[in-house]
């Protein structure tokens, strides 16, 4: 909002939030299950049983890959994922095409803003010029 080209919000219930709408790209980082299930295990020393019922409360990564514009696979190694994010950063950060801008909400609203002056200006114009005295 104060002039960064990028702002990143980790949200975790983004789509059971209906916070998508918001947002523009959706990047979800996805893992496979299993993946997930022994990394939860590693991080949070629970119990198997814990780190899968964890994981059905929530909406699968399967569901979020499928609603992401952009998804990075996080299924190898650190240095893996740090070359994926890399390219990511590359491509929300590259100039917009002009068919990408008008699409953006920044384009609709530039055009909103356009067509809101031209239409005060014509009708600045039409008063003066219908003006009876």
């Amino acid at each position: 909002m104060k002039g960064y080209k990028v702002i990143v919000l980790d949200v975790p219930l983004l789509f059971e939030a209906k916070m998508d709408r918001f947002t523009k790209p959706v990047i979800v980082v996805w893992v496979d299950p299993e993946t997930q299930i022994q990394r939860l295990l590693a991080r949070d020393k629970s119990s198997e049983e814990d780190a899968r019922n964890r994981i059905n409360a929530q909406m699968s990564l399967d569901v979020k890959r499928g609603k992401a514009d952009i998804v990075i696979d996080n299924t190898g190694s650190l240095d893996d994922l740090n070359q994926q994010f890399q390219k990511v950063f590359v491509e929300v950060t590259r100039p917009l095409t002009w068919t990408e801008f008008l699409r953006s909400r920044q384009g609709v609203f530039a055009i909103l803003a356009s067509f809101t002056s031209g239409v005060v200006l014509f009708m600045k114009t039409f008063n003066n010029h219908t003006h009876i005295s």
